[in-house]
């Protein structure tokens, strides 16, 4: 069964069980019948919505981490890799830059201007640009570390000695 399919079943299938856990909770308490129509309406579909609201946050695995802690640029080409999950490593210059400390989020924006995702970085570290191996330019979404070089060369007009951070981030979602 592919993947998405599956994964959609399961969160219907725990969406219809809530569902009838909160009918089940109406049926029992019912006194609150008794508070009238209208303000069982209001007070009821409140709930009703926080329940779901907080279900679904809680399956999408995206619950609120507060406001980012700062932000990261990146090309159009980047932001679409993390969007996609093609890459999960972001290489920046060391130099006049700084990030949060590892587990906050960054607003992810296209050098453009929109925002496009939160970012959650997972892991930072920093090396040396001529040591960058073949396994993470392939991580940060490049083919091979020299062609990494050459975008960072272009962009940042990074040299070999140069000191850059590796930050192993994930897509939180699409910008808010």
């Amino acid at each position: 069964m592919n993947e998405r399919l599956r994964v959609l079943l399961v969160r219907s299938v725990f969406l219809f069980l809530l569902s009838l856990v909160l009918v089940a909770g109406f049926w029992y308490h019912r006194e609150f019948y008794q508070i009238g129509f209208t303000n069982l309406l209001i007070i009821g579909g409140f709930v009703t919505f926080l329940v779901i609201w907080a279900a679904r946050l809680a399956m999408s695995g995206e619950l609120p981490r507060g406001r980012p802690a700062g932000e990261i640029t990146c090309t159009l080409e980047e932001g679409d890799r993390l969007l996609r999950r093609v890459a999960r490593l972001v290489v920046r210059p060391t130099e006049g830059t700084s990030f949060p400390p590892v587990g906050h989020v960054l607003r992810g924006k296209y050098d453009t201007g929109p925002e496009f995702a939160r970012i959650l970085i997972v892991d930072a570290r920093r090396a040396f640009l001529s040591d960058l191996t073949e396994a993470e330019a392939r991580d940060a979404g490049y083919r091979t570390a020299a062609e990494l070089r050459d975008a960072g060369a272009m962009r940042w007009q990074w040299r070999p000695s140069d000191l850059v951070t590796i930050l192993d981030v994930r897509a939180l979602g699409a910008g808010r």
